[in-house]
């Protein structure tokens, strides 16, 4: 999970804010205009003509509420008329194979930080993505010849998090990874490291963005390593277009206090935009990810039941998978509805797309995640710029690309070839 608590507002269900295009509060109040009558006596003429301009006026509006309806038809229909299927389903297939290793940079000589130390903090460790991404970075560290140190405690525990980040400035690495951290959250204590002259690698937080200052983390971070999140937005907008209704209705589950939510969100609106111009997304809940257990299910049966013609439910993050199956369970909702997310994380969810209980998952090893982390921190201690592309591959899985795979081994679902392409990348046998 990439976890990020943000400044929210208090909504009457307790931080679960519902469909914010239609029921429920918006982002903004819609305030009633107070109007003013004034009141006259009219004549007889006076009123006749009062209803012959009303009238006109009537049809008017009538005709010109027709046009605009006939407009919007016919520009969706426009949209649609220019989204090519063919082609979005080909570069949906490309993603189905094992992902390949790209070089994220240039070469670098790892040699020249073996016997130096690292410090890894794991601010979610009660999800299964940071827990993978940080054995991702010992693993990674031990072939490097690195000693890597494992801080983790309380799942977005801030104040402890500040006494592992002082802990690990204190120690003097040669860099800090931040595993499910919030940099919005902690910027004292990245002040506090930058000051000393520690670098920090944001992961699991938010999909890089190349260009943007610290590739997104922020000016006080080097570097991000995470899951490409916008790109899996887009690509659930394309299979929503791809497997139809061209007119379908959607659910959308989002968890705003974790950072990636948004961006893959957005994607995904924009994705639908272009993709699939006349499907509607019917209702989206907001679930912070401490509410998950408490409310994650009620949410998701209030939503099915309110919208029991939904084609899609998406929960934007896999680690929802429980939930939504407990809520699909004892929901009278067509059972034909189909569940696409994000993040291909290993284990349930795999075993839910496995056994067709989700249609599909999108999504990157976190254990991958992890070694990119630590290439990414190697650079940064050599006092060399960050990696140059730090978008990582994603895969598609559906039941079908799941055939005879073990749903909890990442090697299984991802392979292996980044752990060669890494060695190779920094000059390692």
């Amino acid at each position: 999970m990439r976890i990020k608590k943000l400044r929210s507002k208090v909504f009457p269900s307790g931080n679960v804010r519902l469909n914010r295009g239609g029921k429920g509060k918006t982002d903004s109040d819609n305030l009633p205009i107070r109007r003013s009558h004034g009141y006259r006596k009219l004549s007889m003429i006076g009123a006749l003509a009062s209803v012959t301009i009303l009238a006109a006026a009537c049809g008017s509006s009538s005709t010109s509420a027709k046009s605009s309806s006939t407009t919007q038809k016919s520009t969706a229909t426009t949209a649609a008329s220019n989204v090519n299927l063919s082609s979005i389903k080909a570069s949906l297939k490309k993603l189905e194979p094992v992902p390949q290793f790209s070089p994220p940079g240039p070469k670098i000589n790892a040699a020249k930080l073996k016997g130096d130390k690292m410090v890894a903090i794991d601010c979610a460790p009660s999800a299964a993505p940071p827990v993978q991404t940080t054995q991702g970075v010992v693993a990674a560290g031990k072939v490097a010849g690195i000693n890597v140190t494992v801080l983790a405690g309380a799942t977005q525990d801030i104040p402890q998090e500040i006494k592992f980040f002082d802990q690990a400035i204190n120690s003097k690495p040669v860099a800090i990874i931040s595993v499910g951290c919030v940099p919005q959250l902690l910027q004292v204590p990245f002040q506090a490291a930058k000051t000393a002259g520690i670098p920090i690698i944001a992961s699991d937080d938010m999909g890089p963005t190349i260009g943007a200052p610290g590739q997104g983390g922020g000016s006080l971070v080097y570097g991000v390593a995470a899951q490409p999140m916008a790109s899996e937005g887009t690509i659930l907008a394309k299979e929503i277009a791809v497997n139809g209704p061209a007119n379908a209705k959607i659910g959308f589950v989002s968890t705003n206090d974790i950072a990636g939510s948004p961006q893959i969100e957005t994607a995904f609106k924009a994705g639908l935009a272009k993709y699939c111009p006349g499907c509607k997304i019917e209702d989206v809940a907001n679930v912070d990810a401490s509410l998950w257990v408490t409310s994650l299910a009620q949410t998701i049966s209030s939503m099915l039941s309110s919208h029991p013609n939904l084609n899609y439910l998406i929960p934007v993050f896999d680690g929802q998978a429980p939930f939504v199956a407990s809520a699909l369970g004892s929901s009278s909702a067509d059972k034909s509805i189909k569940v696409i997310t994000t993040q291909g994380s290993v284990g349930a969810a795999m075993g839910d797309v496995q056994k067709g209980l989700f249609f599909s998952d999108v999504g990157t090893s976190s254990t991958w995640v992890g070694w990119a982390a630590m290439d990414q921190a190697m650079r940064a201690a050599l006092k060399l710029p960050p990696e140059s592309n730090p978008i990582l591959p994603i895969r598609l899985v559906t039941a079908s690309t799941l055939k005879g795979v073990n749903p909890s081994s990442d090697a299984a679902i991802y392979g292996t070839s980044y752990v060669a392409g890494f060695k190779k990348l920094w000059g390692l046998p």
